[in-house]
């Protein structure tokens, strides 16, 4: 495992992102604090490189090699895929939409529910995030 970043849930277990070197992919994992592998996920995700929770155990994943957000329950299972790469690229103007926009990094504000998302050319895109 070569992990990317990690963050605590909200059951005191830790969400890892990371690259799985044995089978040569990217996934998501809950880990215990003793280090054991509770669960994954390892749909289509092109390259991971960032994920923030909320405060009922969602994980949203910055698919940097698909240039989109996924959305995870708290059980690692795909709830669907909440910002794709057009609405991505349709943050910037109209000048900058030439070049191709990727998700870095992400921060989920839990009060005003947005979704804050660093690109990988420059700038930050912010998105309203309705959780059902």
């Amino acid at each position: 495992m070569k992990p990317l970043h990690a963050v605590e849930s909200p059951t005191a277990t830790f969400i890892v992102d990371h690259f799985n070197t044995q089978l040569r992919q990217y996934q998501v994992s809950e880990v215990s604090t003793e280090g054991q592998v509770l669960r994954q996920f390892s749909g289509s995700l092109g390259s991971s490189d960032h994920i923030a929770v909320d405060r009922q155990g969602n994980i949203f994943v910055a698919d940097n090699g698909n240039g989109r957000i996924l959305l995870l329950d708290a059980q690692l299972a795909l709830r669907r895929v909440i910002i794709d790469e057009r609405q991505l690229n349709d943050t910037l103007p109209f000048r900058r939409r030439c070049i191709e926009q990727r998700p870095q990094r992400l921060c989920y504000m839990e009060q005003s529910r947005q979704l804050l998302v660093g690109l990988n050319h420059d700038g930050v895109a912010v998105f309203d995030v309705l959780q059902r």
